[in-house]
């Protein structure tokens, strides 16, 4: 999914996600629960910074489920939940967990509020 976000590549989403519609639990807003939802996240963090890097901080499985740490960095280049591109150089960490079932994401939740991404403040 690093590269799916790193690249822009959205594509890579129906490799790795599941069809079902209830898979994206802590949706962006304006975005829907299912795979589409996904690709649409990914659509408006490429959009918002252009020249984002995603990367894993640390990673624990637990059977099917998957948490993991994660950081991006890049420049708000162009409009993010309603907040105008400010050209500064942000980076945010937050933490995820992801369910699998045969090889396959069926289950996303971000656990800590998009690690501030709501609440900041970019301009």
């Amino acid at each position: 999914m690093t590269e799916a976000f790193n690249s822009g590549d959205v594509d890579i989403v129906d490799e790795l996600v599941e069809t079902t519609e209830d898979i994206e639990k802590t949706p962006m807003p304006g975005t829907s629960r299912d795979r589409l939802g996904l690709k649409l996240k990914i659509e408006h963090l490429r959009a918002a910074f252009p020249d984002g890097k995603f990367s894993i901080e640390e990673i624990k499985s637990d059977g099917d489920k998957v948490t993991f740490k994660w950081k991006l960095e890049g420049t708000h280049r162009g409009r993010f939940l309603g907040k105008k591109a400010s050209n500064r150089k942000v980076s945010f960490t937050g933490q995820d967990e992801v369910t699998f079932r045969d090889g396959k994401m069926v289950e996303h939740r971000s656990l800590d509020n998009k690690g501030g991404m709501l609440r900041s403040r970019f301009e």
